[in-house]
Formats: structure tokens, sequence, C-alpha cells
């Protein structure tokens, strides 16, 4: 409703009312007097007339009687006049039919239904009532004058309702005007911006309303530009800040990488107890900085919106135990006791970001470690069910450390921010890992809160809300994982030029029921397409002759739509930035980074099979080389190992763990050798290709032997050859060359290390699966 329709309806109802207030009381009041007036009359009329006739009645002089009988109906008003003695009409006159009706006394004018008042007057003397006097009056005339007086109101308060409804329109028109014109006007500011003027109004309060809109539209209009470029300026901070920290993850991580590996392999040189103390510090700065930066990439990730959580099945016991696990060397080294409490009622199987949760994890537990020096660290997790097939998940970490101030508890959870500013200095950290974790259980539907006594110790408490899935059977060892499609009935080839990776993969797929074809280099991979039928293809990058982006083109051209359209999965030890949008563009339908892990083998198949490579949308989260997440897990009779002869710095048992884990106890000496053979013929080859200085050869070898050589547990041999093959692919050949001696001799030892690991057996594993 507008203004100036709410004015006109105001005002006249206002006026409305107060009319029809004063119409009725003025009616009343006229009513009330006439009646009264009336009533006067007739009483005293009656009275005076009882009077007159009194002594003819009591002297029975009915002539007397009848003429002032007669007299009084000449008394205008009279309709009738009656004298009653003792039941007997001595004397009456008037109309006829008023007379013959029955008598009924009336006291007021309400009372009246045929416009005649009646009243009855007793004849007395002496206290003695010898009779009555019936007189009726009439009322038409006063009705009338009533009604004549409520048309002549009613018609006056009618002109006075149009005349207020008249001038009620003109103010609301003129003050709905003025507000249209500012509200034009405001409008017209905001989409144009600052410096509109309002031509002048009035001189009254809307004039100054005006006036004082121009002055803030003009002052407006001088800083309107400045808070533009300044907006603009942020903006463009904001975006730079993102492209430098984006940057950052791959221009200061990679040559991170190679001085870390730099001072591995330093380290395994002859030092004495100087040189070996600056090593360690060098090593664990450059770890300390890794995660600085990672810490500080994913804030920003979260800072944008940009930080995506998986929603995948996986294992709560098995990710909260294996954190639990890698702090206990840590623990042990400060004589701490690290216990880990997980309630019956937590659900096994739930859906969402392991790693996320893992990270978490890491940050409180790593934080009670670092700032408790006596006394232990417990971790106890419950779980409440909730609707909708969710768990909430409620974890502790609870600690004897040194605890924080209560005025310290505000802020402990911002950004860039460590409670004890002096004491900080002696413990590394971004300030970022308690604001890290806030946000990543927000994301999660949940909440973090501390609850702290400096000097006695600190409880941390986060509670997440989580799918719970519908796997059961998932187990530890991923080989009972159900699957949509019947696996065992699916064809798959397999393109991988490496024997001992040919091995892995082949008893990987047959722990789940599926049998392969092997095709050796690219070219055998289009030719076997052609021939046969299969649902999936994993295809190696680097092979001889036709390489696997090679392959998946030629494949892509083929003119059988559903051959062209097979999912093809890489296979490849690259993990370089752009690589992945190198593969995809090549028509790869997705890529998985060596060494291949179980899970993730039947998380492409489940994923893929049934599927063309149209209606494929690429899970750019599972093998992101950002996201990798790398966890050294203790193997059983660690202790006994840590005494026998082979070289535990060049196996890692970790590696060798999964590896069985996901192939097979028997089948692990089979691959160590074919392992061993490949790498030495590849070392002659890169010892040849160096002689020479071809670095395409000492690239592509160096690659092969990197990526094999990371699956069996070989790690710093892999990051050598790894770090060589970037110097070839950088250009920079003259390096690669110069590490090549380096690299056959950490080679010969790791091999070395390896065989003698084999010897011991793998019998332990095989328990530990069982």
């Amino acid at each position: 409703m507008k203004f100036r329709t709410k004015t006109i309806l105001g005002i006249a109802v206002i006026e409305i009312s107060l009319l029809m207030f004063l119409v009725f009381s003025s009616m009343s009041f006229l009513s009330k007097s006439n009646e009264k007036l009336m009533i006067q009359s007739a009483t005293s009329t009656a009275t005076m007339f009882s009077h007159a006739i009194k002594n003819a009645v009591l002297s029975q002089d009915i002539a007397t009687i009848d003429a002032l009988v007669k007299d009084f109906m000449n008394i205008e008003g009279v309709r009738y006049v009656k004298v009653v003695e003792n039941n007997n009409v001595l004397a009456q006159s008037g109309n006829e039919a008023l007379l013959s009706r029955p008598m009924q006394v009336d006291h007021s004018l309400s009372s009246i239904t045929d416009n005649i008042f009646d009243t009855r007057i007793a004849i007395e003397n002496g206290g003695i009532k010898y009779g009555f006097i019936d007189m009726g009056f009439e009322t038409s005339a006063i009705t009338m004058m009533l009604d004549n007086a409520k048309t002549s109101i009613i018609a006056i308060a009618s002109v006075e309702v149009i005349l207020v409804a008249i001038f009620s329109f003109i103010l609301g028109t003129y003050l709905s005007k003025n507000l249209v014109r500012l509200t034009k006007a405001t409008k017209t500011l905001t989409s144009q911006g600052p410096g509109y003027q309002i031509n002048k109004i009035s001189n009254d309060e809307f004039g100054s309303l005006a006036k004082a809109f121009n002055e803030m539209s003009y002052k407006l209009k001088f800083s309107y530009d400045d808070l533009e470029n300044a907006r603009s300026e942020a903006e463009n901070a904001c975006e730079s800040k993102g492209r430098f920290l984006a940057s950052m993850s791959h221009e200061i991580r990679t040559p991170m990488n190679g001085v870390l590996g730099i001072l591995s392999l330093l380290r395994e040189t002859k030092l004495d107890s100087a040189q070996a103390k600056l090593i360690d510090t060098a090593t664990e700065s450059g770890h300390f900085l890794l995660s600085v930066i990672n810490d500080i990439l994913d804030f920003t990730r979260m800072e944008s919106n940009t930080l995506l959580l998986e929603h995948q099945p996986f294992e709560l016991h098995r990710c909260i135990n294996n954190v639990v696990d890698t702090y206990v060397p840590a623990a042990k080294r400060k004589n701490l006791v690290l216990h880990c409490k997980i309630s019956k009622d937590v659900p096994t199987l739930l859906k969402g970001d392991v790693n996320r949760v893992k990270q978490i994890l890491h940050n409180l537990i790593g934080n009670s470690i670092k700032f408790t020096q006596q006394g232990s660290i417990t971790v106890v997790v419950d779980s409440k069910s909730e609707e909708n097939q969710r768990a909430q998940i409620i974890c502790s970490v609870i600690d004897t450390g040194i605890g924080i101030k209560e005025e310290e508890l505000s802020y402990i959870f911002d950004e860039f921010t460590m409670v004890n500013q002096t004491y900080s200095r002696t413990q590394e950290g971004s300030g970022l890992g308690l604001a890290i974790c806030r946000r990543l259980c927000e994301l999660m539907d949940g909440e973090i809160r501390l609850v702290s006594k400096s000097e006695v110790g600190s409880t941390f408490t986060f509670t997440i809300n989580l799918e719970i899935a519908d796997n059961a059977e998932h187990t530890k060892e991923y080989k009972n994982l159900a699957i949509n499609q019947d696996l065992s009935q699916s064809k798959i080839l397999v393109a991988e030029d490496n024997k001992a990776n040919q091995l892995v993969i082949q008893n990987m797929l047959r722990n789940i029921g599926i049998e392969i074809d092997i095709a050796e280099n690219g070219m055998q991979a289009v030719e076997k397409v052609l021939e046969n039928q299969y649902d999936l293809v994993f295809m190696d990058i680097s092979m001889p002759g036709m390489d696997g982006m090679q392959a998946c083109e030629k494949i892509r051209q083929v003119q059988q739509t559903e051959k062209a359209d097979i999912p093809i999965i890489a296979l490849t030890a690259h993990a370089l930035t752009g690589d992945r949008e190198k593969f995809l563009a090549a028509g790869m339908t997705d890529y998985l980074s060596k060494p291949v892990r179980l899970n993730h083998v039947i998380n492409k198949i489940s994923l893929c099979i049934g599927k063309t490579h149209s209606d494929l949308q690429v899970d750019q989260s599972q093998d992101n080389p950002e996201h990798k997440e790398t966890t050294t897990t203790s193997n059983p009779e660690s202790d006994d190992m840590n005494q026998v002869a082979f070289d535990i710095d060049l196996v890692d048992e970790a590696i060798l763990k999964q590896t069985i884990e996901d192939t097979c106890v028997e089948v692990m000496p089979e691959i160590i050798d074919q392992y061993v053979l490949e790498s030495k013929s590849r070392l002659v080859k890169i010892r040849e290709a160096a002689f020479k200085k071809d670095a395409e050869a000492v690239e592509f070898e160096s690659h092969t032997l990197g990526s094999t050589a990371l699956a069996l547990g070989n790690r710093q041999l892999s990051n050598l050859a790894r770090k060589i093959e970037t110097y070839c692919i950088e250009k920079d050949e003259q390096q690669a060359f110069e590490l090549v001696p380096e690299l056959l001799e950490l080679a010969d030892n790791s091999i070395k290390a390896l065989l003698e690991r084999k010897e011991l057996g793998f019998e332990a594993y095989t328990r530990s699966t069982e």
C-alpha cells in the first residue's frame, strides 16, 4: 500500500470515527432532552386536569366533568381523555380506537410503539383514591424533529468527511511526491555511484532533507574512487597471494625435496659426530619447513573455500591406530606413555576424508608430545548415533603437559598464534595447526574444544559427523571389499614393461579374483585392444618403442566406439606439476601414481567398470601428489629386525609390508628376484648412456628404476633416481651425469641390502595379516 493511500485512509478513519461519536452523542442528547420535556409536559397536564375535575367527580357533577374533558381535548397534542370512578367511566373524549384498547402506561419514548404517550393520574382526596384519569399525548412531532435533526447531522458529517478526504489526498500527494523523489535519488545513487544531486524541493523539512542528501552525495563522490582503487588493490593482492602460495607448493617443495635427498645421501657417508649432528639438524629443519608450507597451503585453501573433502569409505579404527603408532617412537624417546582407547560403540567403517581425519589427530597428538615432558598422552574415542545413518565421533587427546593459562584460551585457535611467544621460540611451529584443525572439524559438521590448566595438562576434544558406510565386510587388507560389479568376470589389460611391476599388479588383482593380460609395450597394448574385448586398461606411461600416451591416442582413434571409449588408467611414476593435465589431454580416463596400492586399484576399477570414457568424471583427489600422505608404521618384530645384518636405512620395511598385504607373502621373493635382475640390467644401460652423454636414455632408465625401487622399499635409491630424472627433464644433463656414479654405488648397496632382507624371510608378516 502506498504512503499516499495510507495517509488518506488514516485521516479518514480518524475523522469518521470522531464524527460517528459526535452524531451518536448529539442524537442521544436530543432524544433524552425531548423525552424529558414531553414526560414533564404530559405529567403536568394530567395533574392539572386531575385537580380541576376532582370536585366535580366527588359531587358526581357529570355535566361539569364532560365540559372539562372537552376543554382539555382542545390542548395541542392531547389525543384522548378518560375519567373513571370505581371502574365506571364518568366521561371520555378523543379517538375511539385509543379509548377502546387496553391501557398501558408509558414511562419513556423507547417503550412507545403507536406514537402515543399513555399516562394515568389518580383522583385522590384526603388520601382516599376515588378514581383515575387516562390521557394520551401525540409523539409524532418529537419523532419527526429527531429524524430531521439526525438527517441534518449526518449530512453535515458527510460533507466534512468529503472535505477531509480531499485535504488528505492533497497532503498525501505532497508528502509521497517528495518521498518518491528521494527514493528515486537513492536508487540512482546506488546504481550510478555518488555525485547525483536533487533539485530544490521546498523550504520545509523535505527541502532540508534533500539538501542533506545532496551534501552527502557530493562528499561521497570524492572518496568513491579511492575506495574503488583500494578494493581493486586488495582483490589483486589477495589473488596474488593465492597464486604465490600455489606456486610455492612446487617451487619450494621441489628443491627442498632435493635438499633432503642430498642430506639423506650425505648421512650415509663417513662423518664424524659433529658433521652427523649438523646433517641431522639440517634434515629436521627441512622437514619442518615442508610442514609449515603444507600448513600455509591448507589454510589458504580453507580461506578461499577451495578445500574439498573426499567422501570415501575408510576404517576409522585403523586410521586412529596408524596415527598413534606413528608417535610411539617419539613418546618412547621422551619416556612418555601413549595410550589409545577406542570404545566398542565406535563404528568401524565410515565415509569421509581419512587423510583430513589423520591430519587433525597428527596435529593434536604431535602438540601433546611436544609440550609434555613427563607423564602420558591418552587418546580416547567414543561415538553417538545420529539420524540418517550418521555417527558423531568424539575424540579427546589428554596430556599431562605444561597446560595453557586461562587468559590464553580465548585465542589458542587463532591463526598464526602460539600461546607463549617466549616459550614458542624453542618449540617450532607455524601457529596454524590448531586453526586448521578447527576449520577441518567445521567442514565435517563438528567442532573442537579445549580444557586446560597451567602446569597440569590439556584436553583437546573434537567432534566430527560422518556417514556410516554400508560395507561391513571391508577388511584391513581390502581383499574382501564389496564392489558393485562382479569383478571376477571382468577382463583387464595391463601395459607394463617392468617384470617386477607385472608380478605385483598380477598378484594384486588375483587377490580379488581377476586374471589379466599383459602387454610389454604400447604397441602390444594397441594390438591386444584391437584383438580382444577388455573392460579396462592399466597403461604404463614410460615404455620402450611406443609410450603409454601414444598408445592411448591410438586406441582413442579406433573406429569401433566400444573399443575407443574403453577406460584407460595411467600407471605412472611421474608426479610433477602439469603431468595430470598432460595425461588427461592425451585421452586417459584417470591415473594412478606408482607404487600402486591395492585399495587405489580397487577404487579405480569399481569407478570405471560399467561406464564409458565419456561418462566418467575424473577423481582428482585420489592420487594427487600434493595430497599424498606417507605414514610409516611399525612392523612386526621390529626389534628383531634392528639386529639383522642388512642395512635397514636402505630398505623401507613399511613399504615391504604394504606390498605383501597388497599381493601375498609367497610371491615376494620372486618379485625381489625379478626386480634385482631388471635393475642390474637397467644400471648397465644407465652407465652406458651416461658414458655416451645420452640424456634421453638416462632419463628413461632412471625413471623406471626409481618407480620400481620405491615399490620394493629401496627408498633412497628411488629418490636419487628421481633426482637424476628431474635433472634430465630440466635439461641440466651435466648434473645428471655427475650423479650416475653415486647412483651405481647406492644401487649396489640397496640391492645387496634387499637380498639380505629377503634371506630373513617374511613369515612375521604372514602372522600379522592372518
